[in-house]
């Protein structure tokens, strides 16, 4: 399975998932989004698809991010993917929640255009050229 430049975002607002995906376009071309709009659905397309990094929110029906933050950290077929948690919650709990279950980092949605492509430049930069990924294939 192909994950050179794959990021699965998992975002069930549609203007959250279209800004975001347009922002790693603009900035990176290349990068192939796979999108999700729940942490279920997220969970059952890892069958077909190997992300160098995903992209959750924590607010999502049917398994939050939460749940599936948990689920895939604790899962070895999955737990090497590094996990982004971008929320618009500074709850203190959800953030102690996210570092405790192994969320490689947690970033708040940013709330203007330029704040959003100023962090997802940053994500992208860390993610995809200073940081060593390694994914052990099955």
């Amino acid at each position: 399975m192909a994950h050179d430049n794959t990021i699965l975002l998992v975002e069930d607002d549609d203007i959250d998932a279209m800004m975001l995906e347009r922002s790693i376009h603009s900035l990176r071309p290349d990068i192939r989004i796979v999108r999700a709009v729940n942490g279920r659905e997220a969970i059952d397309l890892l069958n077909t698809v190997r992300p160098r990094i995903i992209v959750m929110d924590i607010r999502m029906p049917l398994m939050d991010g939460r749940e599936a933050l948990a689920h895939l950290k604790h899962d070895e077929q999955h737990q090497q993917i590094p996990i982004v948690m971008m929320t618009t919650s500074d709850n203190p709990d959800d953030i102690e929640f996210c570092y405790q279950n192994h969320a490689n980092a947690y970033m708040s949605k940013g709330i203007d255009n330029k704040t959003i492509r100023t962090d997802i430049d940053n994500l992208l930069s860390f993610w995809f050229e200073t940081a060593k990924v390694i994914h052990p294939e099955h």
